[in-house]
């Protein structure tokens, strides 16, 4: 059976087949309540994957089961209404195993569900982030951007215990020694209490003594006898009712790299914002090279398609990390990044709306994080578990970039309970990123066979916050006819211009798979 470890945030659920933290102990931590996780698994085998999810609490012995099957292919979703037993306020992490390939995202929200009572019932209450589950712990992770209450933001990290053995964990925080963005970078450390095999823990830069304030911004590795799953959460130091939550997966020795790639780097492009964090995990000082190129998808006047445009900085210390803002490329702009280094390093990517348009044209500071891809991930086929076409006012966008050196041609497979569609091959120039969205309004023209149609799908025929329901959800591949790629997948309220609900962005990474379902 091949076993994936999620981690996540509290209140009630589990998660599946990767391995990473999830559901934690948070309420006590993150602002608000009510906060709960769903998981969508996604088959990529060839045959009927017969999955096992177990979910362990992380206070106590007590562990809940779900079994299950998927198509290839296909995906399903699960959240703490599918644990029998699963009390309220139950929190932990999980472990789903299969005898399929599999791959998994976790979705972490405080959106009140009145048909289950999931969620929190006051108002506001639109947080929402999303992350990979991981398929390979590692007994070092690393998390390249911690907070703590700067400029009001905080990170929390969830780490779970992947192996087969209890073991503690020792987390290590490199944070400017004072607030105001003039310290010196200290080492700040700390270790956890004794982690049960598939258990995890919360850690907080406060638990290692570092100093809170604005400019306390630095990284994170956690190391451990065991092998280890991570996910942080940073939101708002302190909230009556979540508004925020911006959610990635840790980063192992798998994702160390020369070359990083982002595939949607934004200036200003529909009023958002976006900067590039890199982080030295390597044991000497590095020099940081990004090169964008402006992406196929551009609107408000500029056309920074196919231009470049070059940012660079030296000699950053091993541990430490340095945030490139995307003021790089043109105003109204959008591209994809390349990050090239003198030795191993680790990214992520913040992106917001711009302050200057939060409350007044954005009344919730909608955010969302995402990791960077390492270069040695690049393959032909990539895996999107879940992708949604107006689901319940919901919307998915995914920027697919071509990491290769010559042109390609991607081709995109949507597989939902509407049916199967395939696209039309989409020319990518190397470098280059293709934002796929809306897919149900595309012409006929863009579809190979049948065409995934709004009427198809059910979409504007009833109530306004349905949208087309479960007919909107999909689980997509994505193939290149030759050089490597990776994506990135960007999750928004719809319409986008004028939402029928409000929530926070979310975003996710691709899974690069070698061989197609």
């Amino acid at each position: 059976m091949k076993r994936v470890s999620l981690s996540v945030i509290l209140s009630l659920l589990a998660i599946s087949v990767l391995i990473g933290s999830a559901f934690a102990a948070a309420n006590a931590l993150l602002p608000g309540s009510g906060w709960w996780s769903g998981e969508t698994i996604q088959n990529v085998g060839s045959s009927d994957a017969t999955i096992d999810i177990t979910a362990y609490d992380s206070a106590s012995s007590s562990t809940f089961a779900k079994s299950d099957t998927i198509a290839p292919g296909a995906n399903k979703v699960y959240d703490p209404t599918s644990f029998a037993g699963m009390p309220a306020g139950f929190q932990g992490s999980a472990i789903v195993s299969s005898n399929q390939d599999i791959r998994a995202i976790v979705t972490i929200t405080n959106r009140y569900i009145p048909s289950s009572g999931l969620g929190d019932a006051g108002s506001p209450h639109f947080a929402a982030g999303l992350y990979q589950g991981v398929n390979v712990p590692n007994t070092t992770i690393r998390f390249a951007l911690a907070k703590n209450n700067s400029f009001g933001k905080t990170t929390t990290f969830f780490v779970q215990n992947a192996g087969s053995v209890a073991a503690t964990a020792t987390a290590t925080f490199r944070l400017p020694n004072a607030p105001g963005g003039g310290g010196v970078i200290t080492t700040y450390t700390y270790t956890t209490p004794s982690i049960g095999p598939g258990q995890m823990v919360v850690v907080t830069p406060t638990d290692a003594g570092a100093p809170s304030g604005n400019g306390v911004v630095g990284s994170l590795t956690v190391t451990s006898t065991q092998p280890l799953a991570g996910t942080v959460l940073e939101h708002f130091t302190a909230e009556t009712h979540a508004t925020l939550v911006q959610a990635t997966r840790s980063a192992t020795p798998d994702d160390y790299d020369i070359k990083l790639f982002s595939p949607n780097t934004k200036n200003n492009f529909f009023d958002r914002f976006s900067g590039l964090q890199v982080q030295n995990v390597d044991s000497s000082p590095v020099d940081v090279t990004v090169v964008y190129k402006g992406g196929a998808f551009q609107s408000g006047g500029v056309n920074c398609v196919g231009q470049t445009y070059t940012d660079s900085h030296s000699a950053l210390p091993p541990g430490e990390s340095w945030t490139f803002p995307s003021t790089a490329i043109p105003n109204k702009c959008f591209a994809s990044a390349s990050v090239t280094a003198t030795g191993n390093v680790i990214g992520q990517v913040n992106e917001s709306f711009l302050a200057a348009t939060v409350p007044a044209l954005h009344p919730y500071q909608e955010s969302t994080v995402f990791s960077t891809l390492p270069s040695k991930s690049g393959t032909t086929i990539i895996s999107l578990p879940l992708f949604k076409e107006d689901s319940f006012s919901k919307a998915t966008g995914t920027t697919i970039q071509n990491v290769g050196s010559a042109d390609t041609n991607v081709t995109i497979t949507f597989k939902g309970v509407a049916g199967t569609f395939v696209s039309q091959p989409q020319l990518i120039q190397p470098g280059q990123g293709l934002i796929i969205l809306d897919v149900r309004l595309k012409p006929s023209s863009f579809w190979n066979g049948t065409a995934m149609t709004a009427a198809l799908l059910g979409c504007g025929l009833g109530t306004p916050t349905a949208g087309c329901g479960a007919n909107g959800v999909f689980s997509v591949i994505v193939q290149s006819d030759g050089q490597p790629i990776v994506a990135i997948l960007n999750e928004t309220t719809y319409p986008i211009n004028a939402p029928r609900i409000q929530q926070d962005k979310s975003a996710y990474e691709g899974f690069n798979l070698t061989v197609a379902p």
